[in-house]
């Protein structure tokens, strides 16, 4: 969750403790090896960090540990930010970043008398700082008289979403977002009273909200437009957009109103629930007969008439009007979720021309699509979905298992239980092996040897073990989570 926060930290003390206190919020209770492990760093040094950050903890936290482990406790309604104002604040990078944010251009004679630090201990950190920002296509450019983050407006401001979405939530770094959280909310409140209701992750809008306003009170302002100003989706949103922002003194006008409306887009969830009025502008896009086709190409190819009635081709459109190529964006959707796509593409490759298909239809000067990988991995994912939701990847589990049958009976149904709608619990004879037709992910449960088995067998005790059953259950799950 804050894993482009840790990056930019270029002191690798705090880098190394922000990642315990991570990993102590997220474990109830934790053993000083795991640690050490996710960490990448030693025992004796986990131990150095925890003494450290117990003398730093703020009033009602505490870290505790017993025969079970380390766990983080802390009162009632305190707030993880708490945390991160402590310690965060100690990283120069951050506290240099977070002035950025605000400033144009920072002046550096007030940042080194306010932060205790000479202007080449500032020139070090700054150099580490630049090399994390590099592949973001970002730089800090410093002198002994100011400091500015240069590249491209819009790459500023989706680093900074980013960078600050996970903490944004709960206030952390500026004291005065709870004002525009408020806004963003009655904003939000009065068009789902009207035709233009529409479902959003609401956080991930304020914060765009949030960044928009700050930068263009620091006179950093968009040079290009996101989108054509005569983009109709825009037109309908844009009285309501130029309304919220002036209520934090911002007049909306040319290049900013439509990177607003970009913004407020990219809060829009997947599967929405469009009005009338919506789907029919969704519905206008000059791609969309080329997206309708392909979803029935879709379903004609496998056989799935259903899936021409699920949501899939508002999903494509939405993406597509959503779609920006960014080294950020492509870093996060490759190393977090890359996993699921290969296993979509491993399964579907006779899919793929009919991708390319569609990746030459919509191609136009408007629609810039210049990194096919990364376009194609957002299409599998979307494409995926739709068909786990129409086609649901199940796991059987055979049960094979001899003892008493009412304990039998008993232990399939607790099995059936736990397991959820995606496992099917089936119970067979040994006499049926030779009968069955096996699928990859399809599992054995059993108490007793079998011989050369077709597919994995996790073996049960008569009366199961918990390791048994934790080691049965993510086999499970390997194929959906």
């Amino acid at each position: 969750m804050y894993s482009l926060m840790k990056k930019i930290i270029t002191e690798k003390d705090i880098q190394r403790q922000v990642t315990l206190l991570e990993l102590l919020l997220n474990h109830p209770k934790i053993t000083v090896n795991e640690l050490a492990n996710e960490a990448d760093t030693t025992e004796r040094t986990v131990f150095s960090d925890l003494q450290m950050i117990r003398t730093q903890l703020p009033d009602g936290w505490v870290i505790d540990s017993d025969q079970a482990g380390i766990h983080l406790n802390h009162q009632p309604n305190l707030l993880a930010n708490d945390l991160w104002e402590t310690f965060l604040r100690q990283s120069i990078s951050v506290q240099l970043l977070k002035e950025l944010l605000v400033n144009k251009q920072l002046r550096i004679p007030s940042f080194l008398n306010n932060n205790g630090m000479s202007y080449e201990t500032l020139k070090r950190h700054v150099k580490k700082l630049n090399l994390s920002l590099s592949p973001y296509h970002l730089q800090i450019k410093l002198t002994r008289h100011k400091a500015e983050i240069t590249g491209k407006e819009q790459t500023i401001r989706l680093f900074y979403h980013r960078l600050l979405l996970p903490f944004t939530h709960n206030s952390y770094f500026f004291e005065d977002f709870s004002v525009h959280e408020s806004h963003y909310f009655r904003f939000l409140k009065q068009i789902d009273q009207t035709d233009l209701a529409v479902e959003t992750e609401e956080i991930f809008g304020v914060c765009w909200f949030f960044i928009n306003t700050i930068r263009i009170k620091a006179n950093s302002r968009m040079t290009t437009y996101t989108l054509s100003p005569t983009d109709p989706l825009f037109l309908l949103y844009l009285s309501d957009l130029q309304a919220l922002y002036e209520t934090e003194g911002v007049y909306l006008k040319n290049e900013e109103s439509v990177f607003a409306f970009s913004c407020f887009l990219d809060s829009w969830n997947y599967n929405n629930n469009y009005t009338t009025k919506i789907t029919n502008t969704l519905s206008s896009y000059p791609f969309s007969t080329s997206i309708q086709e392909f979803v029935q190409e879709l379903a004609d190819h496998l056989s799935l008439s259903s899936l021409r009635h699920t949501k899939l081709s508002h999903n494509f459109i939405l993406m597509l009007l959503k779609y920006h190529e960014s080294p950020l964006l492509m870093e996060q959707l490759q190393s977090q979720y890359h996993y699921f796509v290969e296993e979509y593409e491993t399964n579907y490759t006779d899919l793929y021309p009919y991708k390319v298909r569609l990746l030459e239809k919509i191609k136009t000067p408007a629609l810039s699509i210049n990194d096919e990988t990364y376009f194609f991995y957002l299409l599998s994912l979307l494409t995926q979905q739709a068909l786990l939701a129409v086609k649901p990847n199940q796991v059987i589990v055979y049960f094979l298992f001899q003892g008493e049958p009412s304990w039998k009976a008993f232990l399939q149904q607790e099995l059936n239980a736990s397991f959820g709608k995606r496992v099917q619990v089936k119970p067979i004879e040994y006499s049926q092996l030779a009968e069955i037709k096996f699928n990859k992910n399809d599992l054995f449960v059993s108490n007793i040897p079998i011989e050369a088995p077709p597919i994995e067998v996790i073996y049960l005790s008569t009366i199961p073990t918990k390791n048994e059953l934790d080691r049965l259950y993510k086999k499970t799950k390997r194929s959906y989570v």
